[in-house]
C-alpha cells in the first residue's frame, strides 16, 4: 500500500510545486499579487521536502537508496528528516499568514527546533542501525527504534496540531469576510488533523508495545499510509487551492 499512497502524494507535491513555479514567475510581472515573501519560501520548501519525503517513502524508490547509500535505513532517514522541515515549513507558512507582520521570534524557534529534532532522529538512526533493523514499526520491539519512532512521531504530532489549530483560525476568518480561500484552508485543516490522527495512531502503537497490549500490526500498516497520504494530500491540496483563490479574489478586484 505504502507505494501507490506515497508516489501518488510525490505526483501531486510536485504538481503543486510546478503552479507555485508559475504564479511565482508571472506575479513577478503582475506587481507581486502575492505580497507574503516568508510564507511563499516556506510554502516551496514544504512542497520540495514533501516530494522527497514521499518518494523516498515509495518501497522501490527506498531500496535503490539504501544501495547506493549502503545502507539498509538511509532512504528512512531521510524522508523523516524531510517531513520535519516539511511540518516546520507548513509551521511558518501558517505563522506568517497569521500575522500581519514577519513573526521572527516565532520562525526562528521553529526552525531551531528543526535542528534539534533532525540531530536527535540522526544520532538515534545511527543506535539503530548498528543492529540493522528497519526504523518502523515492524521492529517496534527494538529500544532504539521505539526511541527513533517517539521522536519522529511526536514532532509531527505536536506540529500538525498547531497547523490544524492555526488554519482553522484562519479560515473561520476569512470565512466570515466571504473570501473563498476558506475552503483551501478548510481542507488543510483537515489535512493537519488527519496527520495528527496518524501520529497518535503509530506512537499508539509504539506505546501499546512497552504495555504489552498491541493491536495486530497489519492493521497499523494500512491505517498510517492511508492518514499519512490523506493527510499530505489534503495540506498541500488546500493550501495551494486557498492560494490559487487569493490571487483569483485580487485579479478580480484589480479588473472592477
Amino acid at each position: 500500500m505504502d507505494g501507490p499512497v506515497f508516489g501518488l502524494c510525490a505526483v501531486v507535491a510536485l504538481i503543486s510545486a510546478a503552479i507555485l513555479v508559475y504564479l511565482r514567475f508571472t506575479q513577478e510581472r503582475r506587481s507581486s499579487l502575492l505580497t507574503y515573501r516568508v510564507s511563499q519560501r516556506a510554502h516551496f520548501t514544504s512542497l520540495v521536502c514533501c516530494f522527497v519525503g514521499t518518494l523516498l517513502a515509495v518501497p522501490d524508490v527506498a531500496d535503490a537508496v539504501d544501495r547506493v547509500a549502503g545502507s539498509d535505513d538511509m532512504s528512512f532517514l531521510i524522508s523523516d528528516i524531510a517531513a520535519v522541515i516539511f511540518c516546520a515549513s507548513l509551521q511558518i507558512l501558517i505563522i506568517d499568514w497569521e500575522y500581519n507582520a514577519p513573526h521572527h521570534a516565532g520562525i526562528a524557534l521553529r526552525i531551531g527546533f528543526v535542528f534539534v529534532v533532525a540531530a536527535l532522529l540522526i544520532l538515534e538512526f545511527r543506535r539503530a542501525d548498528r543492529v540493522h533493523l528497519d526504523l518502523s514499526t515492524t521492529y517496534v520491539r527494538n529500544f532504539e527504534v521505539r526511541t527513533y519512532l517517539v521522536t519522529y512521531l511526536g514532532f509531527f504530532a505536536a506540529a500538525g496540531l498547531e497547523v490544524a489549530m492555526r488554519s482553522a483560525k484562519i479560515a473561520r476568518a476569512v470565512r466570515r469576510q466571504g473570501r473563498p480561500s476558506a475552503t483551501g484552508l478548510s481542507i488543510a485543516t483537515a489535512g493537519a488533523a488527519f496527520g495528527v490522527l496518524y501520529a497518535i495512531i503509530r506512537g499508539g502503537y509504539v506505546l501499546a508495545f512497552e504495555g504489552g497490549h498491541t493491536w495486530p500490526l497489519a492493521i497499523e500498516n494500512t491505517l498510517s499510509p492511508a492518514l499519512a497520504g490523506l493527510s499530505v494530500i489534503c495540506l498541500i491540496g488546500g493550501l495551494t487551492l486557498a492560494v490559487l483563490s487569493s490571487l483569483g479574489l485580487k485579479r478580480a478586484g484589480r479588473s472592477t
